[in-house]
Protein backbone atom coordinates (compact mmCIF):
# COMPACT_ATOMS: atom_id res chain seq x y z
CA UNK A 1 0.00 0.00 0.00
CA UNK A 2 2.89 2.63 0.39
CA UNK A 3 4.13 1.99 -2.48
CA UNK A 4 1.20 1.96 -4.34
CA UNK A 5 -0.02 5.62 -2.85
CA UNK A 6 3.73 6.66 -3.65
CA UNK A 7 3.22 6.00 -7.20
CA UNK A 8 -0.35 7.62 -7.72
CA UNK A 9 1.64 10.84 -6.28
CA UNK A 10 4.03 10.67 -8.49
CA UNK A 11 1.73 10.06 -11.43
CA UNK A 12 0.40 13.53 -10.39
CA UNK A 13 -2.54 12.49 -8.04
CA UNK A 14 -3.54 14.06 -5.12
CA UNK A 15 -3.16 11.13 -2.50
CA UNK A 16 -3.41 11.04 0.92
CA UNK A 17 -3.65 8.22 3.70
CA UNK A 18 -5.02 8.30 6.74
CA UNK A 19 -3.93 5.78 9.11
CA UNK A 20 -3.43 4.14 12.22
CA UNK A 21 -0.57 5.19 14.97
CA UNK A 22 0.43 1.64 15.68
CA UNK A 23 1.92 -0.50 13.50
CA UNK A 24 1.98 -4.27 13.35
CA UNK A 25 5.68 -4.33 13.54
CA UNK A 26 5.65 -1.41 16.21
CA UNK A 27 6.38 -2.37 19.34
CA UNK A 28 7.36 1.41 21.32
CA UNK A 29 5.23 3.17 23.47
CA UNK A 30 4.26 6.06 22.29
CA UNK A 31 5.82 9.54 23.94
CA UNK A 32 2.46 11.76 23.76
CA UNK A 33 -0.21 11.58 26.08
CA UNK A 34 -3.16 10.39 24.05
CA UNK A 35 -5.08 13.69 24.05
CA UNK A 36 -2.15 14.78 21.78
CA UNK A 37 -2.02 12.33 19.05
CA UNK A 38 -5.80 12.05 18.86
CA UNK A 39 -5.14 13.40 15.08
CA UNK A 40 -1.16 13.63 13.70
CA UNK A 41 -0.31 15.14 10.19
CA UNK A 42 2.74 14.46 8.43
CA UNK A 43 4.05 14.02 4.76
CA UNK A 44 5.76 11.16 3.04
CA UNK A 45 7.34 12.12 -0.20
CA UNK A 46 4.02 13.94 -2.29
CA UNK A 47 1.53 11.50 0.05
CA UNK A 48 -0.02 13.00 2.70
CA UNK A 49 -0.89 11.48 5.71
CA UNK A 50 -3.60 11.56 8.53
CA UNK A 51 -2.64 9.57 12.02
CA UNK A 52 -5.18 8.99 14.31
CA UNK A 53 -5.30 7.86 17.62
CA UNK A 54 -5.40 4.13 18.17
CA UNK A 55 -4.67 1.96 21.20
CA UNK A 56 -1.40 1.34 21.30
CA UNK A 57 -1.02 -2.27 23.21
CA UNK A 58 -1.57 -3.97 20.16
CA UNK A 59 0.97 -6.75 20.75
CA UNK A 60 0.18 -7.84 24.26
CA UNK A 61 -3.05 -10.05 23.49
CA UNK A 62 -5.96 -10.57 21.00
CA UNK A 63 -8.14 -8.53 23.62
CA UNK A 64 -5.25 -5.52 23.14
CA UNK A 65 -5.44 -6.30 19.30
CA UNK A 66 -9.31 -5.95 19.28
CA UNK A 67 -9.45 -2.91 20.79
CA UNK A 68 -6.32 -1.37 18.85
CA UNK A 69 -9.06 -2.22 15.98
CA UNK A 70 -11.87 -0.71 17.82
CA UNK A 71 -9.77 2.18 19.14
CA UNK A 72 -9.24 3.10 15.02
CA UNK A 73 -12.45 2.45 13.99
CA UNK A 74 -14.16 5.31 16.12
CA UNK A 75 -11.42 7.88 14.80
CA UNK A 76 -10.52 6.95 11.03
CA UNK A 77 -13.52 8.73 10.38
CA UNK A 78 -12.84 12.09 12.05
CA UNK A 79 -9.36 11.17 9.99
CA UNK A 80 -11.11 11.01 6.72
CA UNK A 81 -13.51 14.34 6.93
CA UNK A 82 -10.06 16.27 7.97
CA UNK A 83 -9.12 15.03 4.51
CA UNK A 84 -9.98 17.32 1.37
CA UNK A 85 -13.12 15.70 -0.32
CA UNK A 86 -11.40 12.66 -2.85
CA UNK A 87 -13.02 11.28 -5.61
CA UNK A 88 -12.29 7.89 -4.55
CA UNK A 89 -11.91 6.29 -1.81
CA UNK A 90 -9.87 2.38 -1.34
CA UNK A 91 -10.49 1.01 2.29
CA UNK A 92 -7.88 -2.03 2.56
CA UNK A 93 -9.20 -4.60 5.27
CA UNK A 94 -8.30 -6.34 7.52
CA UNK A 95 -8.79 -5.15 10.11
CA UNK A 96 -12.57 -5.05 9.05
CA UNK A 97 -14.18 -2.78 12.34
CA UNK A 98 -12.89 0.51 10.95
CA UNK A 99 -14.28 0.08 7.39
CA UNK A 100 -17.55 0.57 8.36
CA UNK A 101 -17.49 4.05 9.50
CA UNK A 102 -15.68 4.64 7.00
CA UNK A 103 -18.21 3.74 4.49
CA UNK A 104 -20.32 5.58 6.47
CA UNK A 105 -18.44 8.66 5.50
CA UNK A 106 -18.18 7.88 2.18
CA UNK A 107 -22.30 7.48 2.15
CA UNK A 108 -22.48 10.98 3.72
CA UNK A 109 -20.29 12.83 1.85
CA UNK A 110 -21.07 10.81 -1.69
CA UNK A 111 -17.58 9.10 -2.18
CA UNK A 112 -17.47 5.93 -4.13
CA UNK A 113 -15.65 3.57 -2.06
CA UNK A 114 -13.47 0.84 -3.59
CA UNK A 115 -12.87 -2.25 -1.17
CA UNK A 116 -9.63 -4.12 -0.39
CA UNK A 117 -9.80 -7.26 0.46
CA UNK A 118 -6.34 -9.21 1.94
CA UNK A 119 -7.93 -11.62 3.92
CA UNK A 120 -11.27 -12.86 4.53
CA UNK A 121 -12.40 -11.63 7.77
CA UNK A 122 -14.37 -13.17 9.90
CA UNK A 123 -13.69 -16.44 8.35
CA UNK A 124 -9.96 -16.19 8.82
CA UNK A 125 -9.89 -15.78 12.43
CA UNK A 126 -12.83 -18.67 12.88
CA UNK A 127 -10.80 -21.31 10.72
CA UNK A 128 -7.82 -20.19 12.70
CA UNK A 129 -9.86 -20.56 16.25
CA UNK A 130 -8.84 -17.03 17.27
CA UNK A 131 -12.36 -16.60 16.70
CA UNK A 132 -15.41 -18.23 18.84
CA UNK A 133 -17.73 -15.62 20.24
CA UNK A 134 -20.89 -16.17 17.90
CA UNK A 135 -22.21 -12.69 18.56
CA UNK A 136 -18.83 -11.21 17.78
CA UNK A 137 -18.96 -13.44 14.67
CA UNK A 138 -22.33 -12.44 13.51
CA UNK A 139 -21.67 -8.44 13.73
CA UNK A 140 -18.46 -9.30 11.49
CA UNK A 141 -20.46 -11.66 9.26
CA UNK A 142 -23.13 -8.78 8.82
CA UNK A 143 -20.37 -5.59 8.06
CA UNK A 144 -18.77 -7.80 5.25
CA UNK A 145 -21.68 -8.82 4.02
CA UNK A 146 -22.99 -4.86 4.02
CA UNK A 147 -19.03 -3.67 2.86
CA UNK A 148 -19.64 -5.97 -0.39
CA UNK A 149 -22.76 -4.81 -1.13
CA UNK A 150 -22.11 -1.14 -0.36
CA UNK A 151 -18.75 -1.35 -2.61
CA UNK A 152 -18.11 -0.01 -5.93
CA UNK A 153 -15.85 -2.64 -6.72
CA UNK A 154 -14.15 -5.67 -4.73
CA UNK A 155 -10.87 -5.85 -5.15
CA UNK A 156 -9.15 -9.01 -4.00
CA UNK A 157 -5.58 -10.11 -3.52
CA UNK A 158 -5.93 -13.66 -4.62
CA UNK A 159 -7.69 -15.95 -6.95
CA UNK A 160 -9.13 -18.25 -4.35
CA UNK A 161 -10.25 -14.76 -2.27
CA UNK A 162 -12.05 -13.74 -5.27
CA UNK A 163 -13.56 -17.34 -6.54
CA UNK A 164 -14.74 -17.22 -2.45
CA UNK A 165 -16.47 -13.82 -2.84
CA UNK A 166 -18.74 -14.91 -6.19
CA UNK A 167 -19.61 -18.57 -4.62
CA UNK A 168 -21.28 -15.98 -1.67
CA UNK A 169 -23.21 -14.19 -4.31
CA UNK A 170 -21.67 -10.93 -5.03
CA UNK A 171 -21.42 -11.03 -9.26
CA UNK A 172 -18.41 -10.73 -11.32
CA UNK A 173 -18.82 -7.59 -12.24
CA UNK A 174 -17.86 -6.38 -9.32
CA UNK A 175 -14.78 -8.08 -8.47
CA UNK A 176 -11.63 -8.07 -9.80
CA UNK A 177 -8.19 -9.86 -8.57
CA UNK A 178 -5.21 -7.32 -8.53
CA UNK A 179 -2.00 -9.12 -6.86
CA UNK A 180 0.55 -8.03 -4.62
CA UNK A 181 3.08 -7.12 -6.98
CA UNK A 182 6.94 -6.73 -6.04
CA UNK A 183 8.70 -3.67 -6.75
CA UNK A 184 12.16 -5.27 -8.88
CA UNK A 185 13.79 -2.00 -8.31
CA UNK A 186 13.75 -2.00 -4.85
CA UNK A 187 13.77 -6.49 -4.22
CA UNK A 188 16.24 -8.15 -6.89
CA UNK A 189 19.04 -10.54 -7.04
CA UNK A 190 21.77 -8.67 -5.11
CA UNK A 191 25.07 -10.87 -4.02
CA UNK A 192 27.11 -7.82 -2.89
CA UNK A 193 24.24 -6.84 -0.07
CA UNK A 194 24.00 -10.42 1.18
CA UNK A 195 27.47 -10.67 1.75
CA UNK A 196 27.42 -7.54 3.92
CA UNK A 197 24.83 -8.57 6.16
CA UNK A 198 26.88 -11.90 6.69
CA UNK A 199 30.31 -10.50 7.25
CA UNK A 200 28.54 -7.61 9.54
CA UNK A 201 26.70 -10.55 11.50
CA UNK A 202 29.78 -13.04 11.61
CA UNK A 203 27.76 -15.55 9.19
CA UNK A 204 30.03 -16.10 6.84
CA UNK A 205 30.67 -19.84 5.60
CA UNK A 206 27.23 -20.73 7.36
CA UNK A 207 24.15 -22.04 6.39
CA UNK A 208 21.64 -19.48 6.67
CA UNK A 209 17.58 -20.47 6.78
CA UNK A 210 15.07 -17.08 6.84
CA UNK A 211 12.12 -16.39 7.60
CA UNK A 212 11.27 -12.68 7.37
CA UNK A 213 7.81 -11.08 8.45
CA UNK A 214 4.79 -10.94 10.75
CA UNK A 215 4.97 -13.49 13.61
CA UNK A 216 1.38 -14.14 14.21
CA UNK A 217 -1.28 -16.41 15.07
CA UNK A 218 -1.67 -17.27 11.10
CA UNK A 219 2.48 -17.91 10.33
CA UNK A 220 2.66 -21.42 12.15
CA UNK A 221 6.11 -20.44 13.12
CA UNK A 222 6.19 -23.89 15.27
CA UNK A 223 7.06 -25.72 11.99
CA UNK A 224 10.09 -23.45 11.89
CA UNK A 225 11.27 -24.63 15.76
CA UNK A 226 10.04 -27.95 15.25
CA UNK A 227 12.69 -28.13 11.98
CA UNK A 228 15.26 -26.51 13.99
CA UNK A 229 15.26 -29.13 16.46
CA UNK A 230 15.46 -32.04 14.52
CA UNK A 231 18.18 -30.31 11.76
CA UNK A 232 21.31 -32.21 12.60
CA UNK A 233 24.37 -29.86 10.90
CA UNK A 234 25.52 -27.79 13.72
CA UNK A 235 26.63 -25.27 10.86
CA UNK A 236 22.79 -24.75 9.94
CA UNK A 237 21.46 -21.54 11.33
CA UNK A 238 17.90 -20.49 11.66
CA UNK A 239 17.34 -16.70 11.28
CA UNK A 240 13.57 -15.16 12.07
CA UNK A 241 13.79 -11.77 11.23
CA UNK A 242 10.08 -9.71 12.28
CA UNK A 243 7.40 -9.11 15.28
CA UNK A 244 4.31 -10.21 15.90
CA UNK A 245 2.26 -11.43 18.76
CA UNK A 246 3.71 -14.67 18.76
CA UNK A 247 7.47 -13.27 19.32
CA UNK A 248 7.12 -13.99 23.13
CA UNK A 249 6.14 -17.09 22.67
CA UNK A 250 8.76 -18.24 20.40
CA UNK A 251 11.35 -16.64 22.52
CA UNK A 252 10.18 -18.72 25.38
CA UNK A 253 9.96 -21.85 23.12
CA UNK A 254 13.55 -21.72 22.07
CA UNK A 255 14.83 -21.30 25.85
CA UNK A 256 13.31 -23.75 27.05
CA UNK A 257 14.04 -26.08 24.35
CA UNK A 258 17.46 -24.87 24.71
CA UNK A 259 18.47 -24.67 21.20
CA UNK A 260 20.79 -22.20 19.88
CA UNK A 261 20.89 -22.66 15.77
CA UNK A 262 17.44 -20.12 16.36
CA UNK A 263 18.03 -16.64 15.89
CA UNK A 264 15.02 -13.48 16.40
CA UNK A 265 16.26 -10.39 14.99
CA UNK A 266 13.48 -7.63 14.87
CA UNK A 267 12.03 -6.32 12.23
CA UNK A 268 13.67 -4.18 9.33
CA UNK A 269 12.27 -2.72 6.34
CA UNK A 270 12.28 -3.65 2.62
CA UNK A 271 15.25 -1.73 1.76
CA UNK A 272 17.18 -3.20 4.33
CA UNK A 273 15.39 -6.86 4.00
CA UNK A 274 16.87 -7.29 0.43
CA UNK A 275 20.27 -7.46 2.23
CA UNK A 276 19.37 -10.42 4.49
CA UNK A 277 17.04 -12.03 1.98
CA UNK A 278 20.29 -12.16 -0.28
CA UNK A 279 22.01 -13.62 2.57
CA UNK A 280 19.65 -16.06 2.89
CA UNK A 281 20.67 -20.11 1.59
CA UNK A 282 17.02 -20.79 1.31
CA UNK A 283 14.08 -18.89 2.49
CA UNK A 284 10.52 -19.80 4.30
CA UNK A 285 6.80 -19.30 4.14
CA UNK A 286 4.25 -20.68 6.02
CA UNK A 287 0.42 -20.20 7.18
CA UNK A 288 -1.62 -22.21 9.26
CA UNK A 289 -3.39 -25.63 7.85
CA UNK A 290 -6.59 -24.20 7.27
CA UNK A 291 -8.26 -24.65 4.16
CA UNK A 292 -9.06 -20.22 3.60
CA UNK A 293 -5.27 -20.06 3.50
CA UNK A 294 -5.14 -22.46 0.39
CA UNK A 295 -6.53 -18.95 -1.85
CA UNK A 296 -3.69 -17.08 -0.20
CA UNK A 297 -0.17 -15.76 -1.19
CA UNK A 298 1.85 -14.17 1.57
CA UNK A 299 4.10 -11.65 0.04
CA UNK A 300 7.29 -12.58 1.31
CA UNK A 301 6.96 -15.90 -1.12
CA UNK A 302 7.29 -13.54 -3.80
CA UNK A 303 9.60 -11.26 -1.89
CA UNK A 304 12.07 -13.96 -1.56
CA UNK A 305 11.59 -15.11 -5.37
CA UNK A 306 12.07 -11.56 -6.88
CA UNK A 307 15.63 -12.01 -4.83
CA UNK A 308 16.54 -14.75 -6.27
CA UNK A 309 16.58 -17.49 -3.06
CA UNK A 310 14.89 -21.30 -3.28
CA UNK A 311 11.82 -21.22 -1.46
CA UNK A 312 10.95 -23.59 1.30
CA UNK A 313 6.81 -23.29 0.83
CA UNK A 314 4.65 -24.81 4.04
CA UNK A 315 1.41 -23.50 2.67
CA UNK A 316 -0.85 -25.36 0.66
CA UNK A 317 -3.08 -23.86 -2.06
CA UNK A 318 -1.88 -20.92 -4.38
CA UNK A 319 0.85 -20.35 -2.85
CA UNK A 320 2.48 -23.88 -3.46
CA UNK A 321 1.17 -23.85 -7.26
CA UNK A 322 3.42 -21.09 -7.73
CA UNK A 323 6.60 -22.39 -6.25
CA UNK A 324 5.81 -25.61 -8.53
CA UNK A 325 5.24 -23.54 -11.32
CA UNK A 326 8.39 -21.09 -11.17
CA UNK A 327 9.91 -24.21 -10.03
CA UNK A 328 11.57 -21.92 -7.69
CA UNK A 329 11.98 -24.61 -4.72
CA UNK A 330 9.71 -26.51 -2.74
CA UNK A 331 6.49 -27.58 -1.22
CA UNK A 332 6.19 -29.35 2.57
CA UNK A 333 3.34 -30.21 4.87
CA UNK A 334 2.30 -27.42 6.91
CA UNK A 335 3.19 -28.65 10.23
CA UNK A 336 5.73 -31.29 9.33
CA UNK A 337 8.92 -30.15 11.00
CA UNK A 338 10.80 -33.58 10.03
CA UNK A 339 10.01 -32.99 6.55
CA UNK A 340 11.10 -29.49 6.68
CA UNK A 341 14.87 -30.37 8.30
CA UNK A 342 15.25 -33.12 5.71
CA UNK A 343 14.18 -30.99 2.39
CA UNK A 344 16.91 -28.26 4.62
CA UNK A 345 19.62 -30.66 4.74
CA UNK A 346 19.33 -31.98 0.92
CA UNK A 347 19.13 -28.72 -0.30
CA UNK A 348 22.34 -27.32 1.71
CA UNK A 349 24.07 -30.20 -0.12
CA UNK A 350 22.61 -28.87 -3.70
CA UNK A 351 24.41 -25.33 -4.20
CA UNK A 352 23.81 -25.72 -8.13
CA UNK A 353 20.57 -26.65 -7.30
CA UNK A 354 19.75 -23.66 -5.34
CA UNK A 355 20.86 -21.50 -7.85
CA UNK A 356 18.53 -22.89 -10.21
CA UNK A 357 15.58 -22.24 -8.23
CA UNK A 358 16.56 -18.98 -7.63
CA UNK A 359 17.19 -18.13 -10.85
CA UNK A 360 14.07 -19.35 -12.01
CA UNK A 361 12.02 -17.75 -9.19
CA UNK A 362 13.16 -14.26 -9.87
CA UNK A 363 12.61 -14.75 -13.87
CA UNK A 364 8.58 -15.89 -12.91
CA UNK A 365 8.31 -12.87 -10.31
CA UNK A 366 9.57 -10.37 -13.35
CA UNK A 367 7.17 -11.89 -15.92
CA UNK A 368 4.19 -12.28 -13.70
CA UNK A 369 4.24 -10.16 -9.94
CA UNK A 370 6.10 -7.28 -11.36
CA UNK A 371 4.56 -4.12 -9.36
CA UNK A 372 4.49 -1.53 -12.46
CA UNK A 373 1.69 -4.55 -13.47
CA UNK A 374 -0.51 -4.52 -10.61
CA UNK A 375 -0.08 -0.72 -10.05
CA UNK A 376 -1.25 -0.15 -13.48
CA UNK A 377 -4.27 -1.83 -12.90
CA UNK A 378 -5.35 -0.26 -9.53
CA UNK A 379 -5.12 3.12 -10.77
CA UNK A 380 -7.37 2.44 -13.71
CA UNK A 381 -9.49 1.00 -11.89
CA UNK A 382 -9.68 3.67 -8.88
CA UNK A 383 -9.53 5.80 -12.26
CA UNK A 384 -12.61 4.44 -13.65
CA UNK A 385 -14.59 4.51 -10.20
CA UNK A 386 -13.92 7.89 -9.26
CA UNK A 387 -15.52 8.99 -12.72
CA UNK A 388 -18.31 6.64 -13.06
Amino acid sequence: MYELTQHLAAEGHSVTVVSGQTGYMQRDTPVLPWYRRLILKEKEGLVKIIRTYTYSELHRSYLGRLISFLSFSVTAPFGLLRAERPDVVLASSPPIFPMLPVWVVCKLRGIPLVFEVRDLWPESAVQMGILRNRLLISIMSWMERLLYDKAQRIVTLTQGIRNDIHARGWPASKLEVITCGVDTQMLYPDAEAGSVVRRNFGWEGRNIVLYFGAMGEANNLDVVIDAAVQCQDENTLFLLIGDGMKRPYLEQRIAELNIDNVLILPPVSKHEGRGFINAADVCLVTLKDIPLFRGAIPTKLLDYMACGRPVLCGVEGEAAEIVKDAKAGMVFEPNNGHQLSVIIADLMRNEPLRNKMGQSGAQYVKSNFDAVQSRTAMTALLKAVSVG
